[in-house]
């Protein structure tokens, strides 16, 4: 597949020009796969076809690693062995709810509503069950906790289908199934609260084996997406303390770099690694126990995680 040479033509807003030289090597195709070769290089109009339109995706799909953090389809939980059932306890006491607000208060989503209307939404979220094949496809969590008393939370990003849920019209569920994960990850925060020493934020395992911009390429999928993002880019950046990105491919990387300079501060907090668990396993363990790590990232074949939700 040839590549998209005419790129010097285009501004680029000061990205410079080694990000330009590695958007000139992706080839159309991932990001249009509708269309056919000869319409990608021949065909149609240079309008239709533009550098700001591939970084934008490229840039929308590193808001995607961020926002599915807490509900990404996670097959390997079927490696474990473990039956997969929600566990939701409704029961959401003022402490919750007061933890809750206190990440809410500041977000987009959320800025505009009071104390009591936040705490309705969250007992209307946590009652709500979602359907079997979101839950069932879109399994999160929790394993333990590090060494600086934060919840560690696994998701295997890579291997979701969005384009699939947007087919079948049940997007709209999966952004509600979106907020209602928060829940759990906020009673694990608060779970480790001690009278002295507040904790604020949760560790997250992103786990990139199999990701592909193929499914973004579908225009009703990224008008989803950036619905989505345009919500709730905010509240992440309220749970994430930490974030490990392992399994990272090209276009993982690619992604990653290119939004790094755009995307505000949230990227700070993250690490990415590519599929040598050689490298990333003893980072990892700089930061949480190896009794905590799955079994199919290296740690003992006998863990097991604190809870599964979905």
């Amino acid at each position: 597949m040839s590549n998209f040479v005419a790129i010097g033509a285009f501004p680029f807003d000061g990205l410079g020009l080694a990000y330009v030289k590695e958007l000139a090597a992706i080839p159309l195709i991932n990001f249009f796969p509708n269309f056919s070769r000869r319409e990608l290089l021949q065909d149609i109009p240079v309008s239709k076809i533009t550098v700001q339109f591939i970084l934008q995706e490229v840039m929308l799909t590193t808001n995607i690693f961020i926002l599915v953090a807490l509900v990404s389809y996670s097959r390997c939980l079927h490696k474990a062995g473990e039956k997969l059932a929600r566990s939701q306890d409704c029961d959401l006491s003022m402490e919750f709810h007061e933890k809750m607000y206190s990440y809410m208060e500041n977000t987009k989503a959320f800025k505009n509503k009071s104390f009591e209307e936040v705490a309705a939404y969250m007992n209307d979220l946590c009652s709500w069950e979602a359907p079997r094949d979101i839950r069932n496809n879109f399994p999160y969590s929790h394993w333990g906790y590090d060494f600086d008393g934060r919840p560690v939370w696994y998701d295997e990003i890579g291997k979701q289908d969005f384009r699939r849920i947007v087919e079948n019209g049940t997007y709209p569920v999966l952004e509600r199934f979106f907020l209602q994960s928060m829940i759990p990850v906020v009673k694990s925060i608060l779970a480790a609260d001690k009278l002295d020493d507040e904790i604020r934020h949760g560790v997250f395992i992103w786990d990139m084996d199999g990701f592909s911009m193929k499914q973004f390429g579908h225009v009703p999928t990224a008008a989803s997406v950036i619905r989505m993002a345009r919500k709730y880019n905010d509240i992440p950046l309220e749970l994430v303390g930490k974030a490990f990105l392992i399994n990272a491919n090209y276009v993982t990387k690619l992604a990653i770099d290119v939004a790094r300079p755009l995307v505000g501060n949230l990227l700070d907090r993250v690490e990415v690694y590519g599929s040598n668990r050689n490298i990333w396993l003893p980072r990892l363990l700089k930061t949480f126990p190896i009794d905590i790590v799955p079994s199919w990232m290296g740690g003992h074949n006998d863990t097991r995680p604190l809870a599964i939700y979905g």
